[in-house]
């Protein structure tokens, strides 16, 4: 993954997915895009009337805080002798980002957490991402302390095209490895195709994938497939992502949504 692209914004997660960014671009000899995102409405007010202006002192509040925080990574990265870029737009974060992502391999984001707004207006940026690019999407708790990619890795599979998107998306990935684990959550996915294929189409890339099938016993997908890299020290976790339009009930399915909000390790997801 040679074009790693990272969220900047001033938010709680935002050291955690930069050492991630960091950590993948340094495994794979990359290159790191900064996108640097500000919200629109950082830079509205209104009046009692409802007329809806620009604040002037504000903007230049705003600016200031950006440029010092820009040039604090600035300062960073050049220490760290990669390759790297920066750009920096007023916008909603999820379309700026989409927009930079065309030729990127890889979006580096948070997860959102357990405080995730349950009104389908304001989605958090993972949620709603990863449904809108093609790059897959690696999902970084605020409280991670760095991407262990020679670690052992962890795709959930349930034989459906998104988990099969997932598996092809990672490759890179799990080749660094150093085990990697293939977990079925008997359910009744739906979708005729076994974990075998999965393995095998591994194999073909020389990465070997113990095979794993476990049994909800009235626990939610999320549930067993965390208890299960926990006890296994799973270093990151792939699987498919799956959603669809918000006029539909909800952004994400059930399972995805719950390990966005649940995982305590980083998750890539592809859709």
């Amino acid at each position: 993954m040679k074009s790693v692209l990272v969220h900047i914004n001033r938010d709680s997660g935002q050291e955690a997915r930069f050492q991630a960014a960091l950590d993948m671009v340094r495994a794979c000899k990359g290159h790191l895009i900064c996108v640097q995102t500000s919200p629109l409405e950082n830079y509205l007010s209104a009046d009692p009337y409802g007329v809806t202006f620009l604040l002037g002192q504000t903007i230049d509040e705003i600016r200031e805080q950006e440029k010092a925080q820009r040039e604090g990574f600035e300062a960073r990265l050049k220490a760290e002798g990669i390759s790297w870029d920066w750009h920096c737009d007023v916008g909603s974060a999820t379309l700026l980002l989409a927009d930079h992502s065309w030729l990127a391999d890889l979006v580096v984001v948070s997860t959102p957490g357990r405080n995730w707004p349950r009104r389908l207006e304001s989605p958090p940026t993972a949620a709603d991402l990863v449904l809108r690019v093609r790059a897959p999407l690696l999902a970084v708790p605020e409280d991670y302390g760095g991407l262990d990619l020679p670690g052992l890795a962890m795709v959930a599979w349930n034989g459906s095209p998104e988990a099969c998107h997932a598996i092809r998306a990672a490759l890179p990935l799990l080749a660094m490895a150093g085990a990697v684990v293939l977990v079925s959550v008997t359910e009744g996915s739906g979708y005729d195709f076994p974990a075998t294929e999965a393995a095998t189409y591994l194999a073909r890339h020389g990465i070997r994938a113990e095979m794993v099938e476990l049994k909800p016993g009235g626990r939610t997908v999320a549930e067993v497939l965390l208890n299960e890299a926990a006890v296994r020290g799973a270093a990151w976790l792939a699987m498919g992502a799956y959603g669809h339009s918000r006029l539909r009930e909800s952004i994400l399915g059930g399972a995805t949504r719950d390990m966005l909000e649940q995982s305590t390790l980083p998750l890539l997801l592809a859709h």
